[in-house]
């Protein structure tokens, strides 16, 4: 089912609306399918009972309008929504909405979403949440968007359309923008399906969101178009499973909802503020992404420009299929500082994130890597909010670029063009957009050695906060190297005491206890 809906709830043009979604027959096989594909099986293999769920995480649920008889709330008497609490904000909500009964069973159905621990869901016209309930589009800068109900951290919209105008579509979208800064909120939009078809303003062109299309490349993969802000940008951000993107959405709005979870729950972050930011949340779930095979972000094999890029994602699949159990690996490691100038034995853990509150225009972060042997892949991403004004009226974006150099001594060496040869087989070292709000390096097959991570501010807009988020795979060095950092210290002994007198990775003897021998062991190797 395609259906356009037309409404005029205020003096604005008419926003022509569009459900992005069609019938499910096979809904249960689907969602274990998607459990499998994003990879949310080998999450709770690795966590079990500590699995997070998304508990305490309150989600907004944005819905375009069914039919003429104003239905917009999924079925809230279904045993699959059983214990949630729905805020409804359009209406009765009945009749119910198929289609929104159908998002809310893969965005917190008990059995059928990777995040059944969420239990308030708040739900609006999506016509209404634009104009007069929530983002107030036309009401000028002493109107700005409403604040999320208490406790909602994830707002998911799948429906697509436009007012007609340019001039109201851009007042939405920096509105958009603006609410996803300054309540520290992830929200996941879908992009139209079908391959080649057309794109639509509301919301996926905003800067600040997460866009999502299907694993298949079966929907809109068209340019921010002219007239809009920021034209040229590609979308969609990243791709989740699901017959249609109105399905594939909430399933990146689930798994937002876990990290949001973790970061309140999981020891290792719990108590860092930064972990709780949006924007953390969405570099994350960017960076840990599965790259497929095809994947590419155009930068070329050979020649002088090897490894060179300025488009940071895929033109199809963004940063390509979620991967929840990597992000949360991501996520979980923690915040890892990088330095001012270029640290070499400042070594960096192959997993992190680091929030940079401010990155003075024309300098640059560092972080430093060793790798003990080769690796199959690397992924790094930035990604930052655009600022828009109080006012509404206009916006800025920063300009980053990130490169990876090898270390050579206590000096950088270049492995773009042809010194990347025999250092690493494709993919890219440098990311250098003019006009997004990411950045993304993706490296397959990567030599053994140090390596440096640049992230460079170039200069123009006024300073706000940047996200670095990375993954490689652990390479094996000392063992009482717990956190894989290239030495053995002090976060080491930390991890050790955590698991005492219990099973874990500080084991060292093999005997199935963390205790006096494994501390014996990483003492005789500190330092």
């Amino acid at each position: 089912m395609n259906k356009k809906q037309q409404h005029q709830p205020t003096a604005l043009a008419t926003i022509s609306m569009t459900f992005i979604g069609a019938f499910c027959f096979a809904t249960t096989l689907h969602a274990r399918d998607t459990a499998s594909d994003i990879r949310f099986t080998d999450l709770a293999a690795r966590l079990g009972a500590a699995t997070p769920t998304g508990a305490g995480i309150g989600i907004g649920q944005i819905e375009a309008q069914e039919n003429a008889d104003g239905r917009y709330a999924p079925d809230t008497t279904l045993p699959e929504f059983a214990g949630t609490t729905f805020n409804l904000l359009s209406g009765t909500g009945l009749p119910a909405s198929w289609h929104s009964t159908e998002v809310g069973k893969a965005l917190y159905g008990n059995t059928l979403s990777i995040a059944p621990g969420i239990t308030s869901v708040s739900v609006w016209n999506a016509n209404f949440w634009v104009t007069s309930a929530f983002l107030k589009v036309g009401q000028g800068s002493s109107f700005p968007p409403l604040n999320p109900p208490t406790g909602v951290k994830v707002f998911n919209h799948s429906w697509i359309g436009s007012f007609g105008n340019t001039t109201n579509d851009n007042d939405a979208l920096r509105r958009l923008d603006y609410t996803i800064h300054r309540d520290s909120i992830v929200v996941a939009a879908g992009v139209n399906n079908g391959a080649g078809s057309a794109g639509q303003p509301m919301m996926s062109y905003a800067y600040n969101v997460i866009a999502v299309g299907l694993p298949n490349g079966a929907h809109s993969n068209s340019l921010t178009p002219t007239g809009i802000d920021g034209p040229n940008r590609r979308k969609p951000d990243i791709v989740a499973p699901g017959q249609f993107t109105s399905f594939a959405t909430p399933v990146v709005g689930a798994a937002a909802a876990l990290l949001f979870d973790a970061a309140d729950s999981d020891p290792a972050v719990s108590t860092n503020t930064n972990a709780s930011k949006g924007i953390t949340i969405k570099a994350a779930l960017l960076a840990g992404a599965n790259h497929r095979p095809g994947w590419s972000n155009g930068a070329p094999e050979s020649g002088t420009t090897k490894g060179i890029t300025t488009t940071p994602l895929d033109p199809i699949y963004g940063v390509d299929l979620l991967d929840i159990d990597r992000s949360h690996m991501i996520f979980t490691a923690g915040e890892k500082n990088g330095t001012t100038s270029v640290a070499p034995t400042t070594l960096t853990p192959h997993r992190g994130w680091d929030y940079l509150a401010t990155v003075t225009a024309g300098t640059s972060v560092y972080w430093t890597f060793r790798l003990h042997q080769p690796v199959a892949e690397a992924s790094v991403l930035a990604a930052w909010n655009r600022q828009v004004v109080t006012t509404l009226s206009s916006s800025t974006v920063q300009n980053f670029d990130l490169r990876l150099w090898k270390l050579n001594g206590g000096g950088l060496d270049s492995i773009s063009g042809t010194n990347g040869v025999g250092v690493y087989a494709s993919g890219n070292v440098e990311s250098n957009s003019a006009i997004d709000n990411v950045e993304h390096l993706y490296l397959r097959n990567i030599a053994a050695g140090d390596y440096v991570l640049e992230l460079k501010r170039n200069t123009g807009a006024t300073s706000f906060p940047v996200v670095v988020a990375w993954y490689m795979p652990e390479t094996t060095g000392n063992p009482a190297d717990l956190d894989n950092d290239g030495f053995v210290g002090a976060a080491d002994l930390s991890l050790l005491l955590s698991q005492w007198g219990s099973a874990g990775s500080a084991d060292l003897s093999g005997n199935g206890t963390v205790g006096a021998e494994d501390l014996s062991q990483l003492l005789a190797s500190w330092g």
